[in-house]
Parts: C-alpha cells; sequence; structure tokens
C-alpha cells in the first residue's frame, strides 16, 4: 500500500484494498488504519460513521475505475470493438483485480443500501452509454440494448474469472456477442 498522499486519500485507497481482498465486513475504521499505515482514530477523524467510511470507499470506487477503464478512443470496428472488451476483463481479472472484487463487494451491499446502488448506478450509465455510443458508431441498430447486453456479458465474464481464476481467450464468444447485437 503506497503512503502517498494526505490521510483521508491514505484512508480510502486502504479501504477500497480491504473491500477488494477481504470484502465489505472487513471494513473496519481501525483495519483501515492499520493498512493505511495510520494512527488508531484517524479514519474515523474522517469517517465518523462506518456508513459514512462505506459510503466514501465506494464513491472512490467509481472514481479509481473510471481512472483504470477509460477507454483511449472509441473502437471504430467490430474487431476493435471486441480487443477491446477482452482488454478490460483481462484487466479487471489481473492488474485491476482488487477494484474489480471491491465492485463486486459493493453490488451486493447496494441491494440494501441507497446510497451505494445510487453511486453504482451513476458509474453504470457513463459505460453504458460509452458502450452504446461505440456499438452505434459500428452500426449496430439499438445500441442501448445491445450495450446491456454486452455489458451483462462482461459482468459475468469478469465475475466468473475472479472467483474460478478462468483465463480462456474470451474473443470468440465476445465477437459472437457483438456479431449479434448487429442482427
Amino acid at each position: 500500500m503506497a503512503r502517498a498522499g494526505g490521510n483521508r486519500e491514505r484512508a480510502l485507497r486502504a479501504a477500497l484494498e480491504i473491500a477488494g481482498e477481504q470484502g465489505i465486513r472487513a471494513l473496519t475504521h481501525g483495519r483501515v488504519d492499520a493498512v493505511a499505515g495510520l494512527p488508531a482514530g484517524s479514519t474515523s477523524n474522517h469517517f465518523r460513521t462506518r456508513s459514512a467510511l462505506l459510503h466514501a470507499t465506494v464513491d472512490q470506487l467509481a472514481q479509481e475505475e473510471r481512472r483504470a477503464f477509460a477507454p483511449a478512443g472509441a473502437p471504430a470496428t467490430s474487431e476493435e470493438l471486441v480487443e477491446a472488451l477482452a482488454g478490460v476483463v483481462a484487466a479487471a481479472s489481473g492488474p485491476h483485480r482488487g477494484l474489480a472484487a471491491a465492485r463486486y463487494a459493493f453490488f451486493a451491499e447496494g441491494v440494501h443500501d441507497p446510497h451505494v446502488r445510487a453511486t453504482l448506478a451513476r458509474a453504470r450509465e457513463g459505460i453504458e452509454m460509452w458502450t452504446a455510443q461505440t456499438l452505434e458508431g459500428i452500426g449496430v441498430p439499438r445500441p442501448f440494448a445491445a450495450a446491456r447486453r454486452v455489458l451483462t456479458y462482461l459482468d459475468g465474464a469478469i465475475l466468473h474469472r475472479l472467483v474460478f481464476g478462468d483465463t480462456g481467450d474470451l474473443r470468440d464468444d465476445l465477437g459472437a456477442l457483438v456479431r449479434s447485437c448487429a442482427e
């Protein structure tokens, strides 16, 4: 865990790390202080309740995911889109595994917590918009419906890789999915 940044930022990075590695139940003020290398009580100075810590952490997750998975540009062909989508799955199950695992932990929390659900929904809207615009750009009719299909598949593929460690090549499946959206 890097120690750069102010105490609040360090606490949020540590909280996100904990959520990704140990799950939401492990997210406590004391554990965040320990992982962030902060003096005891530091995290509670910034986030007075566990709920405040949880909400700040999911907000941080949305920001970190935008940075980690920001597209370099819109794919211009179906083949480029398949490569980009395969890259997202590989990154989410590889170098950004902790972020993806934290997101799935927050998915479950979002069932019961309106703030978590709203934060995840706003993040999803941005991803859905980019995907729909990309699909429209390569000639897919009904791009928003197609974007929801593609993103649902990606969510499942990433979750499957996180849980089962599957590393098979998804390009054939992604190609078939993208082609089916064009029909």
